[in-house]
Protein backbone atom coordinates (compact mmCIF):
# COMPACT_ATOMS: atom_id res chain seq x y z
CA UNK A 1 0.00 0.00 0.00
CA UNK A 2 1.53 2.99 -0.58
CA UNK A 3 1.58 5.60 1.87
CA UNK A 4 1.05 8.54 0.16
CA UNK A 5 -2.16 7.44 -1.57
CA UNK A 6 -4.54 9.48 1.60
CA UNK A 7 -2.44 12.79 1.39
CA UNK A 8 -2.35 12.94 -2.03
CA UNK A 9 -6.39 12.31 -2.05
CA UNK A 10 -7.11 15.08 0.28
CA UNK A 11 -5.25 17.38 -1.37
CA UNK A 12 -6.48 16.54 -4.93
CA UNK A 13 -10.01 16.37 -3.25
CA UNK A 14 -9.85 20.22 -1.50
CA UNK A 15 -7.82 21.50 -4.80
CA UNK A 16 -10.27 20.05 -7.03
CA UNK A 17 -13.43 21.21 -5.34
CA UNK A 18 -11.97 24.67 -4.63
CA UNK A 19 -11.12 25.46 -8.59
CA UNK A 20 -14.74 23.85 -9.39
CA UNK A 21 -16.46 26.11 -6.42
CA UNK A 22 -14.87 29.55 -7.72
CA UNK A 23 -16.01 28.48 -10.84
CA UNK A 24 -19.33 27.75 -10.02
CA UNK A 25 -19.63 31.27 -8.12
CA UNK A 26 -19.70 32.83 -11.83
CA UNK A 27 -21.74 30.20 -13.80
CA UNK A 28 -25.47 29.69 -13.29
CA UNK A 29 -26.61 26.72 -11.38
CA UNK A 30 -27.88 23.77 -13.09
CA UNK A 31 -32.37 24.03 -13.36
CA UNK A 32 -33.24 22.71 -10.20
CA UNK A 33 -35.89 19.89 -10.00
CA UNK A 34 -39.38 21.56 -8.51
CA UNK A 35 -40.43 19.10 -5.78
CA UNK A 36 -42.88 19.41 -2.89
CA UNK A 37 -40.67 20.54 0.76
CA UNK A 38 -39.85 17.85 2.86
CA UNK A 39 -41.52 19.05 6.30
CA UNK A 40 -38.60 18.70 9.23
CA UNK A 41 -40.81 17.05 11.44
CA UNK A 42 -40.36 13.32 9.62
CA UNK A 43 -38.47 10.81 11.74
CA UNK A 44 -34.88 10.64 10.49
CA UNK A 45 -35.06 6.48 10.15
CA UNK A 46 -37.90 5.60 7.64
CA UNK A 47 -39.05 2.62 5.63
CA UNK A 48 -37.34 2.32 2.04
CA UNK A 49 -37.98 5.07 -0.22
CA UNK A 50 -40.15 2.58 -2.17
CA UNK A 51 -42.91 2.67 0.81
CA UNK A 52 -44.32 6.87 0.65
CA UNK A 53 -42.93 8.53 4.31
CA UNK A 54 -45.28 10.08 6.12
CA UNK A 55 -44.81 12.72 8.98
CA UNK A 56 -45.02 12.53 12.30
CA UNK A 57 -47.58 13.37 14.53
CA UNK A 58 -47.53 16.91 15.87
CA UNK A 59 -47.09 20.24 15.35
CA UNK A 60 -47.57 21.61 11.41
CA UNK A 61 -44.31 21.99 9.83
CA UNK A 62 -42.31 24.73 9.26
CA UNK A 63 -42.14 26.46 6.09
CA UNK A 64 -39.12 25.32 3.50
CA UNK A 65 -37.58 26.68 0.22
CA UNK A 66 -35.83 24.00 -1.32
CA UNK A 67 -33.15 25.09 -3.10
CA UNK A 68 -31.79 22.14 -5.08
CA UNK A 69 -32.54 18.72 -5.61
CA UNK A 70 -30.48 15.97 -6.87
CA UNK A 71 -32.20 12.66 -7.32
CA UNK A 72 -31.61 9.19 -9.54
CA UNK A 73 -34.70 9.10 -11.46
CA UNK A 74 -34.00 8.63 -15.16
CA UNK A 75 -31.08 8.29 -17.62
CA UNK A 76 -29.13 10.88 -16.70
CA UNK A 77 -29.25 11.10 -13.15
CA UNK A 78 -25.43 11.01 -12.95
CA UNK A 79 -25.58 14.27 -15.26
CA UNK A 80 -25.22 17.00 -12.51
CA UNK A 81 -22.76 14.87 -10.49
CA UNK A 82 -18.95 14.74 -11.47
CA UNK A 83 -16.43 12.45 -10.75
CA UNK A 84 -13.20 12.70 -9.42
CA UNK A 85 -10.83 9.51 -9.34
CA UNK A 86 -7.90 9.43 -6.99
CA UNK A 87 -6.82 5.89 -6.75
CA UNK A 88 -8.45 3.52 -8.76
CA UNK A 89 -12.15 4.23 -9.75
CA UNK A 90 -15.61 3.27 -7.19
CA UNK A 91 -18.06 1.72 -8.45
CA UNK A 92 -21.31 4.17 -9.20
CA UNK A 93 -24.81 2.92 -11.07
CA UNK A 94 -28.21 3.88 -10.69
CA UNK A 95 -30.25 0.48 -10.16
CA UNK A 96 -33.56 0.08 -8.60
CA UNK A 97 -35.76 -1.50 -6.22
CA UNK A 98 -39.47 -2.23 -6.17
CA UNK A 99 -39.66 -0.03 -8.30
CA UNK A 100 -37.59 2.87 -6.82
CA UNK A 101 -34.13 3.99 -8.36
CA UNK A 102 -31.06 4.79 -6.03
CA UNK A 103 -27.55 5.19 -6.39
CA UNK A 104 -25.82 1.79 -6.00
CA UNK A 105 -21.67 2.44 -4.90
CA UNK A 106 -19.47 -0.04 -3.71
CA UNK A 107 -15.33 -0.09 -4.24
CA UNK A 108 -12.91 -2.89 -4.32
CA UNK A 109 -9.65 -1.57 -3.50
CA UNK A 110 -10.40 2.10 -4.55
CA UNK A 111 -11.20 5.44 -4.20
CA UNK A 112 -13.48 7.99 -6.37
CA UNK A 113 -15.96 10.44 -5.23
CA UNK A 114 -18.89 12.25 -6.70
CA UNK A 115 -19.59 15.78 -5.86
CA UNK A 116 -22.26 18.30 -7.41
CA UNK A 117 -21.91 22.39 -6.84
CA UNK A 118 -23.94 23.80 -4.18
CA UNK A 119 -23.12 27.66 -4.35
CA UNK A 120 -25.52 28.71 -1.68
CA UNK A 121 -25.26 31.15 1.60
CA UNK A 122 -24.63 29.03 4.77
CA UNK A 123 -27.27 30.74 6.97
CA UNK A 124 -28.86 29.22 10.15
CA UNK A 125 -31.75 27.18 8.74
CA UNK A 126 -29.97 25.34 5.69
CA UNK A 127 -30.53 21.91 5.93
CA UNK A 128 -29.08 18.62 4.12
CA UNK A 129 -31.34 15.93 3.44
CA UNK A 130 -30.47 12.35 1.74
CA UNK A 131 -30.89 8.91 2.55
CA UNK A 132 -28.53 6.33 2.34
CA UNK A 133 -27.42 2.69 3.41
CA UNK A 134 -23.92 0.70 4.68
CA UNK A 135 -24.12 -2.85 3.10
CA UNK A 136 -20.38 -3.83 3.20
CA UNK A 137 -17.84 -1.76 5.53
CA UNK A 138 -14.05 -2.14 4.74
CA UNK A 139 -12.16 -4.34 7.09
CA UNK A 140 -9.67 -2.38 9.49
CA UNK A 141 -7.09 -3.92 11.58
CA UNK A 142 -7.56 -1.10 14.31
CA UNK A 143 -11.62 -0.62 13.90
CA UNK A 144 -11.59 2.13 16.86
CA UNK A 145 -9.25 4.77 15.39
CA UNK A 146 -11.24 6.64 13.05
CA UNK A 147 -8.56 9.27 11.96
CA UNK A 148 -5.52 6.66 10.75
CA UNK A 149 -3.92 7.29 7.23
CA UNK A 150 -3.65 3.63 7.32
CA UNK A 151 -7.48 2.72 6.92
CA UNK A 152 -9.05 6.04 5.95
CA UNK A 153 -12.06 3.95 4.13
CA UNK A 154 -15.71 4.12 4.99
CA UNK A 155 -18.39 2.33 2.95
CA UNK A 156 -20.12 5.35 2.86
CA UNK A 157 -19.31 9.31 3.42
CA UNK A 158 -20.60 12.53 2.48
CA UNK A 159 -18.20 15.60 2.11
CA UNK A 160 -19.47 18.86 3.08
CA UNK A 161 -17.26 22.05 0.94
CA UNK A 162 -16.75 25.32 2.63
CA UNK A 163 -14.41 26.75 0.59
CA UNK A 164 -11.78 29.33 1.83
CA UNK A 165 -9.88 32.38 0.24
CA UNK A 166 -7.67 29.64 -0.63
CA UNK A 167 -7.06 26.51 -1.22
CA UNK A 168 -5.38 25.80 2.37
CA UNK A 169 -8.18 27.88 4.04
CA UNK A 170 -10.76 25.31 3.14
CA UNK A 171 -12.97 23.47 5.64
CA UNK A 172 -14.65 20.18 5.48
CA UNK A 173 -17.04 17.98 7.09
CA UNK A 174 -17.38 14.33 6.55
CA UNK A 175 -20.60 12.77 7.62
CA UNK A 176 -19.59 9.25 8.21
CA UNK A 177 -20.93 6.04 8.25
CA UNK A 178 -18.74 3.98 10.53
CA UNK A 179 -18.85 0.21 11.64
CA UNK A 180 -17.99 -0.21 15.18
CA UNK A 181 -17.29 3.98 16.60
CA UNK A 182 -20.73 5.56 18.06
CA UNK A 183 -22.73 8.20 17.11
CA UNK A 184 -21.35 11.34 17.75
CA UNK A 185 -18.18 10.55 17.37
CA UNK A 186 -15.74 13.59 16.11
CA UNK A 187 -11.78 13.74 15.25
CA UNK A 188 -9.96 15.95 12.60
CA UNK A 189 -8.82 14.31 9.85
CA UNK A 190 -5.33 12.88 10.32
CA UNK A 191 -4.50 14.90 6.97
CA UNK A 192 -5.75 18.14 7.95
CA UNK A 193 -7.49 20.05 11.09
CA UNK A 194 -9.83 21.85 8.46
CA UNK A 195 -11.31 18.70 7.61
CA UNK A 196 -13.81 16.99 10.66
CA UNK A 197 -14.80 13.44 10.80
CA UNK A 198 -18.26 12.93 12.31
CA UNK A 199 -19.89 9.82 12.65
CA UNK A 200 -23.86 10.18 12.44
CA UNK A 201 -24.07 5.81 12.02
CA UNK A 202 -22.58 2.99 13.33
CA UNK A 203 -23.41 -0.75 12.33
CA UNK A 204 -25.72 -1.78 9.88
CA UNK A 205 -29.46 -0.50 9.18
CA UNK A 206 -32.47 -1.19 11.04
CA UNK A 207 -34.06 -4.39 9.49
CA UNK A 208 -37.46 -2.59 9.36
CA UNK A 209 -36.55 -0.53 6.25
CA UNK A 210 -34.05 -2.71 4.67
CA UNK A 211 -31.22 -1.19 6.00
CA UNK A 212 -32.05 2.67 4.70
CA UNK A 213 -31.56 5.61 7.26
CA UNK A 214 -33.14 9.16 6.15
CA UNK A 215 -30.72 11.75 7.41
CA UNK A 216 -31.80 15.87 7.89
CA UNK A 217 -28.43 17.80 8.85
CA UNK A 218 -28.63 21.85 9.91
CA UNK A 219 -24.75 22.30 8.20
CA UNK A 220 -25.07 26.10 9.67
CA UNK A 221 -25.05 24.43 13.52
CA UNK A 222 -23.26 21.52 12.26
CA UNK A 223 -20.01 24.03 10.92
CA UNK A 224 -20.38 25.90 14.68
CA UNK A 225 -20.42 22.39 16.21
CA UNK A 226 -17.43 20.98 14.69
CA UNK A 227 -15.11 24.26 14.08
CA UNK A 228 -15.94 26.29 16.83
CA UNK A 229 -17.24 29.76 14.59
CA UNK A 230 -20.08 30.41 12.15
CA UNK A 231 -19.10 30.00 8.54
CA UNK A 232 -17.89 32.96 6.95
CA UNK A 233 -18.12 31.75 3.06
CA UNK A 234 -21.15 30.39 0.82
CA UNK A 235 -21.58 26.75 0.57
CA UNK A 236 -19.62 25.03 -2.40
CA UNK A 237 -19.97 21.56 -2.86
CA UNK A 238 -21.38 18.17 -1.72
CA UNK A 239 -19.86 15.52 -2.43
CA UNK A 240 -20.52 11.47 -1.47
CA UNK A 241 -17.70 8.53 -1.65
CA UNK A 242 -17.85 4.40 -0.91
CA UNK A 243 -13.53 3.87 -0.75
CA UNK A 244 -11.39 1.05 0.46
CA UNK A 245 -8.05 1.56 -1.31
CA UNK A 246 -6.15 2.54 1.62
CA UNK A 247 -7.23 -0.78 3.43
CA UNK A 248 -6.91 -3.19 0.00
CA UNK A 249 -10.53 -4.55 0.81
CA UNK A 250 -14.25 -4.11 -0.31
CA UNK A 251 -16.67 -1.04 0.56
CA UNK A 252 -20.58 -1.00 -0.76
CA UNK A 253 -23.36 1.21 0.07
CA UNK A 254 -26.71 2.61 -1.46
CA UNK A 255 -27.46 6.48 -1.99
CA UNK A 256 -31.11 8.11 -2.29
CA UNK A 257 -32.27 11.61 -3.13
CA UNK A 258 -30.26 14.46 -2.16
CA UNK A 259 -31.89 17.70 -0.81
CA UNK A 260 -30.88 20.77 0.18
CA UNK A 261 -33.37 23.30 2.12
CA UNK A 262 -33.78 25.94 4.34
CA UNK A 263 -36.60 25.48 7.24
CA UNK A 264 -37.60 27.66 9.16
CA UNK A 265 -39.96 30.66 10.36
CA UNK A 266 -37.81 32.91 8.97
CA UNK A 267 -38.44 31.15 5.40
CA UNK A 268 -41.34 33.41 3.16
CA UNK A 269 -44.02 30.84 2.36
Amino acid sequence: MNSHHPRRRFLLLALLLQTTVALAMYAPVPPMEMIPPIPPGVPLTVVPPAIPVKPAPGPMPLPCEVLCRRSFDGPDALATWEEKVFHGKSDYRVVSENGTPYLSASSRGASSALYMKAPFDVVPDLFLDWQWRAKEFPRKPKPDQLANRAQDDFAARIYVIFPGASFFKTDIIEYIWDENLPVGTVVSSPFSSRVKLFVIRSGPGPEVSGGWNREERNLYQDYVKLFGKAPKRPLGAIGLMSDSDNTGTVSAADFGDFTLQRVGPEVKK
